[in-house]
């Protein structure tokens, strides 16, 4: 049989697109996990997770959709995943907050999904 220069299909459950440079050219390559989140004393804290990646040196942003106000803390490795510590950021009561989180290092680059959450007046 003559080789052939293209490999041979195989069936991939990795809906990823194929590798092009470094892993923060692409949007977004992971996912995080909102852990809790709540308002106290006119601040919404957040924690989060990044499954499946187990790394320090990276940030975790947590951005208000609405003002596109954000705090930043770094991540912390933890097994198998990072952990993102607690993000506190001032919110007015009775609106609601909706907000994300997003990850970023040097080898990946994630995002929650828009999470809201009710202030209390």
């Amino acid at each position: 049989m003559p080789p052939t220069s293209s490999p041979s299909p195989t069936a991939t459950a990795d809906p990823s697109p194929a590798p092009s440079g470094s892993a923060t050219d692409s949007p977004y390559n992971g996912e995080i996990l909102v852990i809790t989140s709540e308002v106290r004393d006119g601040s919404l804290e957040v924690t989060a997770m990044v499954p499946g990646v187990s790394e320090s040196g990276g940030t975790c942003t947590l951005t208000l959709e609405q003002s596109q106000r954000s705090v930043s803390v770094s991540g912390n490795e933890g097994k198998e995943v990072t952990y993102c510590g607690l993000m506190s950021i001032p919110v007015a009561e009775g609106d609601d907050a909706a907000f994300t989180v997003s990850y970023t290092s040097a080898n990946l680059r994630a995002q929650s999904s828009i999470t809201t959450i009710e202030t209390t007046p």
